[in-house]
């Protein structure tokens, strides 16, 4: 853990001259009619971005705040202007080194917006489950609730209390009147495009790029919610804005655009501010801990090895102190020695490609962890069901590849057989056992298949399962805006609780379904039936004739995965050759569709060579199961491991991470675990 308590203020000296105004770099000044319009056709709203040596100037200024705020910036750090743009070292980093300091009061945080009368009672109020204010004193006292909300946000409330707040400083920072005390931070901001993001392209070029992914809905989905989300808080904005005297009046365009791109920034550069031994919360109260980080959103993302480590501490005896300076810092330590130009990067957390490309506009090739597993997902859905009935997942570990695919085989026997399906949000209620149980099957699976998981020991089972699911402890990946390091990783990513909610309620949902399906019971069930009869036994008497309604199941399948990966047009896929013009958006995409298509490749393959074999016990090709996998598949081969070979990176270890090896080591532990065939 890298130590760091912010400076007391009874060691500052008294009599030092303060800094004034006249200290302070010179900087763009930005016209105060915010309806300008210039030659490079810049959108109303979009500031004139300061050039190289006012960018420059505006991070220094930024740098001296922190320190000015108590807290510390290591000499050898500054801003790389190459792209990617980022932060860097200007000298010798050692491994070690503390880089940053950061106190909470020279960050912007969502616990201040929604504390700011101006915004926390207007956003409570549109919040559909947030606290009423049906109090006539209390809405006086307030004075900005006018009654009823009619229409309620979509974004988590802390987002748009803390965007409503940026909105207003850099109205602040553009009036004439009035000047922001984080200029020096909004000139930074203002070198941003913020249209990085699917989010706010134009859907014809979001179709163009992104036809057949599932990336398409979720950008329109966060679209639409913001464009509500405006709608809902225009007119309070401008009414603060006039009130404050900032400007006569605000153009709603103009307006729109600051907003907008307030809310890029949050989405973007945003922290989750949880500090050790918090629980984790719900998307609602953990919006509620977002920050902006002057100078530390400006590190890009590296996620493997670690470059940079970054995590919450306590400010202890924060209220004896003279000045407020808050409850906690942010402390950024150095993970190796860094030399003069290198990039100083941290990890924004175990974030999938689809996550990467709509929050932060970028994506990573071959986007997995050391254990094999990828951090892309894909939801799939069936006819008939409105949500996702699994999340795919390429890995070499069929702990993580075996759980999605028979949850969406379970879900197409339940709509063959008339079962309702079950509603995502009772799994917990209705799981009959434990998910140590079901994640301890799943570890026996691992051990059991070398190849898979290279008999690995306990220890390293645990290690994959707390990158799988999250641990928390230290390296959770759930943090909200970057780096999964901070507060000891105690915040759990959703969408790890999600697949661990699937892989307990797929063993369980077989557990459930073993007399519908006789044969295709799972040996790691329970081992009688109510009448006494042996799990084994069932099996060995019930042969082929129990795999009617499962191979009828994998065909669905098989139809539903060839349907969503051609829907992905493989030339959507491509990257750019060498002597075409690159497009940034569509080689950002790319990857992004290639990982996807290689996801549902892989499923597809497996699904495919399960069905083969199925249908060849079931027309008596063979007379059992076991037999049937023994002569398609002959003999277990040598361990895989979870790194491709030497040599292969980026595109290629994608498409070894999807290929026949870890394809056959899914379908084996497909029929040990459904049918017993070990």
């Amino acid at each position: 853990m890298f130590m760091f308590e912010p400076g007391y203020v009874e060691e500052i000296d008294p009599n030092k001259k303060p800094k004034t105004d006249a200290d302070a770099p010179v900087l763009y000044t930005p016209t105060p009619n915010p309806e300008h319009e210039t030659a490079d056709t810049r959108p109303v709203g979009r500031p004139k971005p300061p050039d190289d040596d006012e960018e420059l100037a505006a991070f220094e200024a930024c740098t001296r705040k922190i320190i000015e705020d108590f807290g510390h910036v290591h000499d050898n750090l500054g801003l790389s202007q190459k792209d990617p743009r980022g932060l860097c070292a200007t000298g010798p980093i050692k491994n070690g080194d503390i880089i940053l300091g950061i106190a909470e009061c020279a960050c912007i945080t969502a616990a201040s917006a929604l504390k700011d009368e101006r915004f926390g009672p207007f956003v409570d109020e549109h919040t559909a489950s947030g606290p009423t204010r049906d109090d006539e004193t209390n809405d006086e006292k307030k004075g900005k609730v006018k009654g009823k909300a009619t229409k309620y946000l979509r974004m988590p409330r802390g987002d748009v209390a803390l965007a409503m707040k940026v909105t207003i400083d850099a109205l602040h920072m553009r009036s004439t009147i009035q000047y922001s005390t984080w200029a020096p931070y909004h000139w930074l901001l203002d070198r941003e495009d913020f249209d990085e993001s699917p989010t706010w392209w134009d859907d014809a070029t979001r179709v163009k790029l992104l036809r057949g992914s599932h990336v398409l809905e979720m950008a329109r989905k966060a679209e639409k919610d913001f464009e509500n989300d405006w709608d809902v808080v225009k007119d309070e904005l401008a009414e603060i804005a006039v009130d404050e005297r900032l400007f006569p009046s605000v153009p709603m365009d103009f307006l729109r655009e600051v907003f907008r791109r307030a809310v890029a920034a949050i989405h973007s550069r945003s922290f989750n501010t949880s500090m050790p031994g918090e629980e984790t919360c719900d998307a609602a109260q953990e919006s509620e801990r977002t920050v902006l980080v002057p100078v530390l959103d400006c590190a890009n993302h590296h996620r493997q090895p670690r470059e940079c480590q970054w995590q919450m501490n306590p400010i202890h005896h924060w209220e004896d102190r003279r000045v407020d300076i808050g409850k906690w810092s942010i402390v950024v330590g150095a993970l190796k020695d860094f030399n003069a130009g290198d990039p100083v990067r941290i990890a924004y957390g175990a974030r999938g490609n689809s996550e990467l490309l709509v929050r932060y506009g970028f994506t990573v090739e071959d986007n997995a962890e050391p254990d094999g597993s990828s951090n892309d997902v894909v939801p799939l859905h069936i006819p008939g069901v409105s949500h996702p009935v699994a999340q795919l997942r390429v890995a070499s570990r069929p702990g993580y590849t075996y759980p999605p695919l028979a949850a969406a085989l379970d879900a197409i026997k339940r709509k063959r057989l008339g079962i309702d399906e079950p509603d995502p949000g009772d799994a917990k209620k209705t799981r009959d056992r434990t998910e140590d149980e079901i994640v301890g099957e799943l570890d026996e699976l691992d051990d059991w298949y070398g190849s898979g998981a290279g008999g690995a020991d306990d220890e390293d089972d645990d290690a994959a399962l707390a990158e799988m699911y999250g641990d928390g402890g230290d390296g959770g990946d759930g943090v909200d805006g970057e780096d999964d390091d901070a507060a000891g990783g105690v915040e759990t990513d959703p969408a790890a609780e999600t697949e661990q909610e699937n892989a307990v309620d797929a063993v369980e949902g077989m557990r459930l379904m073993d007399d519908p399906y006789g044969g295709g019971r799972s040996p790691l069930m329970d081992d009688e039936d109510a009448d006494g009869a042996d799990d084994a036994d069932v099996v060995a008497a019930e042969g082929g004739g129990s795999l009617d309604v499962e191979v009828d199941a994998l065909r669905d399948l098989v139809a539903i995965l060839t349907e969503r990966r051609d829907a992905i047009p493989e030339e959507l896929t491509q990257e750019p050759r060498a002597d075409q013009v690159t497009d940034a958006r569509a080689a950002t995409c790319a990857v992004q569709m290639l990982s996807e298509r290689l996801t549902l490749s892989f499923y597809l393959a497996a699904t495919e060579r399960a069905l083969a074999i199925g249908e060849r016990v079931v027309d008596g090709t063979h007379a059992s199961v076991k037999e049937a996998v023994a002569a398609e598949l002959g003999e277990v081969g040598s361990e895989i491991g979870d790194e491709p070979p030497a040599g292969l990176e980026g595109r290629q270890a994608m498409a070894w991470r999807a290929g026949d090896a870890h394809v056959e080591t899914l379908v084996r532990a497909y029929f040990r675990i459904r049918h017993g065939a070990a």
